[in-house]
């Protein structure tokens, strides 16, 4: 074990991992009409899509939090660590970006989509360094998304072995 790894765990602050109270009201504020815009179509998409229940509204708050978590693990321990060997740039966030989407290979729905936001996720924390306003964010896409496209293509948004059993079994219920 490294003997400077304390400290620099240490070195840590909930500022520097993107959880400050100031950097979460200024990305609210500077996303605002993002922010409305997404949850305005998300109800709408919901509304007119699904039968929406209560249910539905507690699986998407369970679901907002782990999207945080994702964003929490991306943003500090694959961007900033890209970042600090390589600069901030474009060209980062897209490295970043690929890691992203590598990491929901071989769904072919999340494989471009988390390709594009983790490229614009990393420009957006530079901007803002907020992880739960991205994680809200990244919830809101997703589900926006997953009511857009068909279960066929989309795998219920599930990656790894998971997309491939989800697929074997919606197939053997279209052929029964």
């Amino acid at each position: 074990m490294r003997k400077d790894w304390p400290v620099k765990w240490q070195s840590e602050t909930a500022e520097t991992l993107g959880f400050s109270w100031r950097a979460f009201v200024g990305a609210l504020a500077a996303w605002r009409w993002w922010l409305l815009s997404c949850t305005v179509s998300l109800i709408a998409l919901t509304w007119f899509e699904t039968a929406t229940h209560l249910h539905v509204i507690y699986r998407w708050c369970g679901y907002a939090c782990w999207c945080v978590l994702q964003q929490l693990l991306f943003q500090n321990m694959a961007y900033r660590r890209l970042r600090d060997g390589l600069g901030a740039s474009w060209k980062t966030s897209g490295i970043a970006g690929a890691l992203f989407a590598a990491a929901h290979i071989p769904n072919p729905i999340l494989v471009p989509a988390t390709f594009l936001w983790g490229t614009v996720s990393t420009r957006l924390f530079e901007a803002r360094p907020s992880v739960p306003v991205l994680g809200i964010t990244q919830a809101l896409l997703s589900a926006m998304l997953y009511v857009l496209t068909p279960v066929a293509l989309n795998g219920q948004f599930r990656v790894g072995p998971g997309y491939w059993a989800m697929l074997h079994h919606f197939a053997r219920l279209m052929l029964a």
